[in-house]
């Protein structure tokens, strides 16, 4: 499970999350116009859909080109380190042109590689409507939930520690139900992983509402909203494999 998340809106001090706990500092700076916001939108609402497809190949490429089933021995830390290495790299140089677009969608093409065994099981038993019904709902609940984010009044920033400690607590569910295997714990870890990213994907959504349209601050928005989808699309995707076991 990938967990991103900012806290302390409009004080130049926000952090992005990495998804596996360690803070790297994403800083921001306030928005000035509405011409502004809405340009920031449109480069998060690019950069974003870019990233998809770049998850997209890597998982075409780990599934039917690597023909990819598991990481064996001890190759998923190696995926691990690459996924947390390109994307502090592509914090920590989101204003460097080129080379920060290069780390970008580098992140996301290995976050599609190391999804890339389920695609190919489920491919290879016939199942592969799941991944096609898991990507339509998901992309209807992001459209929806980012279409309300950017119309509604209300300010979600106030949800950010109350969502921290929800994704934590997820975690620690997540683990302990490795070992108690409760098929009703996890149906509750499922559908709470969709209730929690979805309202991230609302709280990281919002933030193109508040801080100054740069290349970096949409670089830096698009992580966190694209973490927001992909853990809304694997939650998802669970569900819907659970339907097919019954």
């Amino acid at each position: 499970m990938w967990n991103n998340n900012n806290n302390n809106w409009g004080n130049g001090n926000n952090r992005g999350n990495n998804p596996f706990g360690s803070s790297q500092p994403a800083v921001y700076t306030q928005a000035t116009s509405m011409a502004d916001r809405s340009s920031l939108v449109t480069k998060v609402m690019w950069f974003t859909s870019f990233s998809i497809v770049s998850a997209m190949a890597g998982a075409w490429v780990g599934a039917f080109q690597l023909n990819l089933t598991g990481f064996r021995g001890g190759s998923w830390i190696l995926v691990m380190i690459a996924e947390i290495g390109l994307m502090i790299g592509a914090y920590a140089l989101r204003e460097k042109p080129g080379i920060n677009f290069a780390l970008l969608y580098g992140f996301t093409f290995v976050t599609g590689l190391a999804i890339s065994p389920i695609v190919n099981i489920l491919t290879a038993t016939g199942n592969a409507d799941i991944l096609l019904q898991a990507l339509g709902v998901t992309a209807g609940i992001t459209v929806a939930l980012s279409a309300y984010a950017l119309t509604t009044r209300r300010d979600f920033s106030g949800l950010a520690p109350y969502l921290f400690v929800a994704v934590i607590g997820l975690i620690i569910v997540s683990l302990l139900n490795l070992f108690f295997h409760s098929a009703l714990l996890q149906s509750v870890i499922m559908y709470a992983g969709v209730l929690i990213f979805s309202f991230y994907l609302i709280f990281d959504v919002q933030k193109t509402k508040k801080f100054e349209n740069t290349v970096g601050n949409a670089i830096a928005i698009t992580i966190s909203v694209y973490l927001d989808i992909l853990n809304l699309f694997l939650y998802i995707l669970q569900i819907l494999m659970s339907f097919q076991r019954r």
